[in-house]
């Protein structure tokens, strides 16, 4: 059923009551042009497009809309370059699939797609069930995403211009709503909710950088709908941060832009590995070397690090904070020339790994110079370990990464790739470990060591059979100079 009526600020609202609710029930709206409030409300001729109806096309396949009041010019968008990004083609055709979505659309850039649309569906019927239960007054609602509308179009690029108003504020309400209740801990009650991973599909793809909402939309439409929520968007923001299971961090000092900017935010070396690394580059800036940070060299695979007299200790985060190995991030990675050892916390890698990796390493590319790029960084060093399988079966044995895949050579094959047209920082963060490891490597005496280590004292057995041998040895030498005095004596 339609109703058509006008409201005392001008508004005309068309209101669709769905089957299974009454026409009394609080339903999304459509906003129209404003009409005059002296003049009756017209009956449409024909029925409009209901808000909530399902919209077939995608927006690639949408024709550019007119400008409309509220609406920024390309020119003004080109000025304000946007918060939310598309993946750069460079990026994208190393692997597309790693920017996709796989059950849930949020925002323009994969909307309308055809493998989202049953979750389109399941988010039309999650916010009106919402909007009922808590009686919601969803035409305050819309008109508030209405007021930021403007905003809202300067955080995207060219495919918030596909989208009229009302598509707009359709999207912004029905994706935002389904993430703040996410947030809260409540889920749709269809089927398929409880089916095997499906909410960890949904909460991998909420980190995807093309898959985001601004955060300012997020938290208007928290404060609307959650009783008793306030002001504070520190509530909102720890809340999300426990739905992707990120511990607790001091949230940025400036505005959150998304989901992605605030769970990378929490992703970062510890504030001791930071110091130190600030400590390294003011030392070589004071030594002269202004460069010294382009001027580190790569270090060799796992496997050969190892035939240089360096084994590698890894375990959980958790447990080496315990055991004050001076780690507290799953950034921090130590090597100490005493110990020769290469400390590193475990990695865990499984399905969603690379995707992750590649998001947020992504979203560093659009980082101001300057800037750390963290991601980058980790898999730089990580690549360099690895070069084959046995290297990722070295570093498994060692603890550094827990392989889920099960397959060495797909781990290997995986650090490989992920460098694959990534622009690096200048300032490279473990710049100071690399030279550590390759001053080590570069001495001859250390390279004997382990040589000999490797091949004669790796097993209890290869020692004896040493000893023996040298025994025989001495032996050998000993009878030759008995003979050669008794030779002598003659």
């Amino acid at each position: 059923m339609h109703l058509a009526m006008a409201s005392n600020d001008g508004i005309r609202i068309f209101i669709q009551a769905p089957p299974t609710v009454s026409a009394n029930t609080p339903v999304l709206v459509s906003i129209n042009a404003p009409v005059p409030a002296s003049e009756p409300a017209p009956v449409p001729a024909s029925e409009p497009t209901p808000m909530l109806e399902p919209r077939p096309r995608a927006p690639s396949q949408m024709e550019p809309v007119a400008p409309f009041r509220g609406m920024q010019s390309q020119a003004e968008v080109n000025e304000n370059r946007g918060c939310i990004y598309k993946v750069p083609r460079r990026l994208r055709e190393v692997n597309e699939k790693a920017y996709e979505p796989n059950v849930v659309s949020i925002g323009p850039y994969h909307h309308g797609k055809q493998h989202l649309k049953a979750m389109q569906v399941i988010k039309r019927s999650f916010f009106l069930k919402i909007a009922e239960e808590n009686n919601l007054n969803v035409n305050e609602l819309a008109r508030t995403m209405r007021s930021l509308e403007a905003r809202i179009r300067k955080c995207y690029e060219e495919a918030a211009f596909y989208l009229d108003s009302n598509q707009l504020v359709e999207m912004m309400l029905l994706d935002g709503c389904f993430i703040v209740q996410l947030i809260q801990g409540i889920h749709p009650a269809e089927d398929i909710f409880q089916v095997g991973r499906i909410q960890t599909d949904i909460r991998h793809d909420l980190l995807l950088l093309e898959n985001q909402l601004p955060f300012f939309v997020l938290f208007e439409l928290y404060r609307m709908t959650v009783p008793n929520a306030g002001g504070d968007v520190h509530h909102l923001a720890r809340s999300a941060l426990a739905l992707f299971d990120i511990s607790p961090c001091p949230l940025p000092k400036t505005d959150i832009m998304h989901l992605v900017d605030l769970a990378h935010s929490c992703l970062y070396p510890s504030p001791l590995g930071i110091k130190q690394h600030e400590l390294f580059k003011a030392k070589a800036a004071a030594a002269a070397e202004p460069n010294s940070q382009r001027s580190w060299k790569f270090i060799r695979s796992a496997t050969e690090l190892e035939g240089a007299g360096i084994s590698f200790f890894g375990d959980h985060i958790e447990k080496m904070m315990d055991q004050n190995h001076g780690i507290e991030s799953d950034f921090d990675i130590m090597f100490s020339k005493d110990t020769k050892v290469l400390k590193i916390p475990t990695l865990q890698v499984h399905d969603w790994t690379e995707p992750l990796f590649r998001n947020y390493m992504a979203y560093e590319q659009f980082f101001p110079r300057g800037k750390p790029t963290y991601f980058v960084d980790y898999v730089v060093f990580m690549d360099n370990l690895i070069n084959t399988g046995k290297d990722v079966q070295l570093l498994c044995k060692s603890g550094v990464i827990d392989n889920w895949l099960g397959d060495d050579e797909a781990v290997a094959l995986m650090f490989n790739k992920l460098r694959d047209s990534i622009y690096m920082s200048e300032d490279f963060y473990y710049a100071e470990i690399f030279g550590r490891v390759n001053e080590h490597c570069q001495r001859k005496w250390n390279k004997w060591k382990a040589a000999l280590k490797k091949n004669y004292f790796n097993t209890p057995w290869s020692l004896i059979s040493f000893l023996a041998a040298l025994v025989l040895l001495l032996l050998t030498l000993l009878q030759t100079i008995f003979s050669v005095l008794s030779y002598v004596k003659q």
